[in-house]
């Protein structure tokens, strides 16, 4: 019987606990209500505002992708091969400005200025393409990674068709450094150029120790040839 006291007097002392901490939590939440709202909403604001950054990242990555593949596209339809549409590149420089202008956050968008910069090259506005390879190569990720070195070889070119040899040069030794073996054949050529034969003759052959399979072989043989028979 006194046993079952003890157990009734203990239920009643954890009741009373449970009650006052219950009473502690009603005080506490009357005391701080606002602090307490306050907070919440700016959980939930910072919450929203992720999830609508998230959505809004992946919908202007879908749209300058999709962009950027109608331009390569309308490119694609300008080759000479594929009936040299005259008003295909100007098309794609449209699609182009907007993937860029519009989503230049994205890597489909940055990438946008490199495309727009073969489009210029190939319309001969050197200057503008020198323009936008030189913006494109502020970029990083893993696509500028990839296009890099031919973007710095095509600097190149575009110098070279402004007939800044010196110029030219530099970009075509800059994109070697960065892997493109093709821009050695694009030195050789300045050193030539320039009359520094030896060099030129030193830059055809490392092309060929670097590229034995390639389809300029032969041409880089008959400069080879022409060149460095001393």
């Amino acid at each position: 019987m006194a046993a079952a006291k003890k157990m009734k007097t203990r239920d009643f002392a954890e009741f009373e606990n449970i009650v006052s901490f219950g009473e502690k939590i009603k005080a506490y939440w009357e005391e701080n209500a606002r602090q307490i709202i306050a907070i919440c909403l700016i959980i939930c604001l910072a919450a929203g505002g992720f999830a609508y950054w998230t959505i809004s990242s992946r919908s202007s990555a879908q749209a300058a992708q999709s962009l950027l593949n109608q331009a390569l596209t309308m490119m694609d339809s300008a080759a000479p091969a594929k009936g040299d549409r005259p008003d295909a590149l100007p098309a794609a420089i449209t699609l182009l400005d907007r993937a860029a202008k519009e989503y230049g956050r994205t890597e489909a968008g940055r990438t946008a200025l490199f495309y727009r910069a073969q489009c210029k090259y190939r319309q001969k506005d050197y200057n503008g393409a020198i323009t936008d390879y030189t913006a494109y190569l502020q970029h990083a990720g893993q696509m500028a990674d990839q296009l890099r070195p031919l973007a710095l070889e095509n600097l190149g070119y575009a110098y070279e068709a402004l007939g800044d040899s010196a110029e030219a040069l530099q970009w075509f030794e800059k994109a070697v450094q960065a892997g493109c073996n093709a821009a050695l054949i694009g030195a050789a050529r300045m050193h030539e150029a320039s009359g520094s034969t030896k060099r030129a003759c030193e830059n055809y052959k490392r092309y060929l120790a670097a590229e034995p399979d390639s389809g300029y072989r032969e041409l880089v043989e008959v400069k080879i040839d022409s060149l460095c028979r001393s």
